[in-house]
């Protein structure tokens, strides 16, 4: 029983850990071509590992479903942060306002599901803009979807090639006297 356990466990640690070298690695290269710097490199491919691990679920169609809102959401965050950008520096006041319009049309046109990767993406853009204020708000915006898409495709490819294994139902935690 603890062998199997075990399995099941080292299994969903090897996916995981797959998520993050290839998403980190992929973005670590592309961010470095593009900057020519490895100054800015770790910052988009810890964007790229966190989407990957946050859209990877135990199942391909789960995954893909969770990609998808999260890719869209993630345009929606970065078309917002683009037009912030163009207009105002990065504060915090301005992010907030920002995510809360943002939020907020996601639920009033029945988009609630793109809320996450919405407010994420664009938290990310206007955080990444005061690191980097030489980056324009367009590059900025394009490099954190470039980002999503590698952590969502390596989530994807994860889930199709080894796919999750369920875990028990929590009542099978329980002991026998609170089942049913």
């Amino acid at each position: 029983m603890w062998k199997n356990k075990f399995t099941k466990a080292l299994r969903q640690g090897i996916r995981y850990a797959l998520i993050a070298l290839l998403s980190f690695s992929v973005a670590h290269y592309i961010t470095l071509y593009i900057f020519g710097t490895n100054q800015y490199a770790p910052i988009g491919a810890l964007w790229a590992t966190i989407t990957g691990t946050v859209v990877l679920a135990d199942t391909y169609g789960s995954t893909v479903a969770k990609a998808k809102l999260q890719g869209l959401g993630g345009l929606v965050g970065a078309i917002a942060g683009f037009i912030y950008l163009s207009f105002f520096p990065f504060n915090i006041f301005g992010m907030t306002v920002m995510i809360l319009l943002v939020v907020s049309l996601c639920y009033a046109t029945q988009l609630s599901g793109y809320s996450p990767g919405a407010a994420m993406n664009l938290a990310v853009i206007l955080i990444f803009s005061s690191i980097n204020p030489e980056l324009t708000p367009i590059m900025n915006s394009v490099l954190r979807l470039i980002e999503m898409a590698i952590g969502c495709s390596f989530a994807i490819i994860v889930a199709r090639f080894l796919p999750g294994v369920p875990d028990e139902p929590v009542i099978a935690l329980l002991e026998p006297s609170f089942k049913k």
